[in-house]
């Protein structure tokens, strides 16, 4: 026996002893009330545990019911579970301390509801009572209704959730979520992924705190707004082509869309390197109603349009120098603000002082797949100039381009190094002279905050492991 009080207010009789009886059968103690006023009354005197009050009741309807009890230290925590209500009431309106349940329902269907209520208000009690440590499982209360009993309290602190196959963190600072983060995702297209988890455990740890904050809106507009766009989400992806359908861009159209609005840049640069829809809304930053919302604006407008058929696999296709979403994420960094369509140039200064090491790097880097390497004869002549490019996607390539080493040619370290964001040091053994002056030449580029790959002659022939570090510095650089 649980001991639990329930009021049921309700103007039906017959409800009153079905529901009543059912609730008794599973040990709690039931009150009955036909009319708001009744209702309120016993409320009042009796403090249950928890309330079902039906939409129909007489005298005083349930929203001002909840107002009063609201407005009472002494009833202000008691959960109301509405039982009816109008096709047009949504529930979204109600407090974490409300719930809305249809009629005609199902008697289980209230003892279960009833259940977990309990069990979500004893999760609040804790948070008020000042638990420094919590937790729980999201299957028992929902990720919002924590946020809500979070801000009423003004609480401060790490909020850790573990899923089936993922991770995610809320802080909360005086009750207001500052910072959301899963997988890849971070701020608000983080937090309304995590508002969606229906399954996992959740701890808070009273206090931590971050120096990240990634979200500013208030936390009743966020719940809200989250609510809002996974229903909205749900509704725009089932018009959308299925997930094997591939989309292209019509470029004679989507010139006219470069500069408008950020998500519709994102979403035509993204498509360079994904090109579903359940791909790009993964990869793009806006939450994923919102890259839904430009994808089916997009698609309207002629902009995007679906491939007929899956394209043919490629054969033996050489593995990119970087996975996509870095070389997405190189692309936006580099670009500077250029519409999608403009391609954009990552140049990597090369520094060399021994003929043999530069002339093994350049062979490997001609044997890379999809290298261009016309000027490489020319610039191993004269010691400096563009040694070769690679084209790592639609718009973006990477230029390696021979710095020379001479001090008579160092009036060319400008307009050859124009552009570069990071630098490639062949260092031979056994030549100190050679090392030094190379050392001095790469603090010059270190003293303009780019990254330098120092590569020895064992490593000299591995020339796309060499590449593929220095564009990964340069994203480690710049996110630094």
């Amino acid at each position: 026996m649980n001991h639990r009080r329930i009021l049921i207010a309700d103007p039906d009789r017959t409800v009153l002893k079905e529901l009543g009886n059912a609730l008794h059968e599973q040990g709690y103690e039931v009150r009955a009330a036909r009319d708001g006023s009744r209702a309120l009354e016993k409320t009042i005197l009796s403090r249950p545990d928890l309330v079902l009050f039906d939409a129909a009741c007489p005298l005083i309807n349930a929203r001002k019911y909840i107002q009063i009890l609201r407005s009472n230290p002494r009833t202000e925590h008691i959960p109301v579970v509405i039982m009816g209500g109008s096709e047009g009431d949504s529930g979204g309106s109600w407090g974490y301390r409300e719930a809305l349940i249809r009629k005609p329902f199902n008697i289980d269907e209230v003892t279960s509801l009833v259940a977990s209520i309990l069990r979500k208000m004893a999760t609040a009690r804790e948070v008020r009572e000042g638990g420094q440590k919590i937790a729980g499982s999201l299957a028992q209360i929902a990720l919002s209704d924590l946020l809500q009993i979070f801000h009423l309290n003004k609480k401060t602190g790490e909020l850790r959730l573990s899923g089936r196959a993922a991770e995610g963190q809320v802080f909360v600072r005086e009750g207001n979520v500052i910072h959301a983060a899963t997988g890849r995702h971070r701020g608000e297209k983080a937090l309304f992924r995590l508002l969606q988890w229906r399954e996992g455990n959740f701890s808070f740890d009273a206090g931590g705190t971050t120096a990240d904050p990634n979200i500013r809106r208030g936390t009743d507009l966020l719940l809200l707004e989250g609510a809002r766009q996974a229903d909205e989400f749900l509704r725009l992806r089932a018009e959308l082509p299925p997930h094997p359908v591939r989309l292209e861009a019509a470029p004679e159209k989507a010139l006219r869309f470069e500069g408008l609005h950020p998500a519709t840049q994102e979403i035509l640069r993204l498509l360079e390197f994904y090109q579903t829809v359940d791909d790009l809304v993964e990869h793009a930053r806006v939450s994923d109603f919102e890259a839904c919302r430009v994808i089916r604006a997009l698609l309207d407008k002629g902009v995007l349009r679906p491939l007929d058929a899956p394209s043919a696999p490629v054969v033996d296709e050489p593995a990119p120098l970087l996975p996509q979403d870095q070389l997405f994420e190189l692309r936006l960094r580099l670009s500077g603000g250029l519409p999608p369509s403009r391609p954009s140039r990552a140049r990597l200064a090369l520094l060399s002082a021994n003929g043999n090491l530069l002339r093994e790097f350049a062979a490997g880097l001609a044997r890379l797949p999809g290298c261009e390497p016309a000027d490489m004869p020319r610039a191993l002549d004269l010691g400096f100039g563009l040694l070769g490019s690679l084209q790592l996607s639609e718009n973006l390539r990477v230029e390696v381009m021979l710095l020379p080493a001479e001090r008579s040619l160092r009036p060319l370290w400008g307009p050859l190094s124009a552009g570069t964001c990071a630098g490639i040091v062949l260092r031979p053994e056994g030549d100190p002279a050679a090392v030094y002056r190379l050392d001095s030449l790469a603090q010059q580029l270190a003293a303009r905050g780019l990254p330098v790959v120092g590569v020895g002659p064992e490593r000299v022939a591995q020339v796309r492991a060499i590449i593929t570090d220095a564009l990964g510095r340069v994203l480690a650089n710049r996110a630094g």
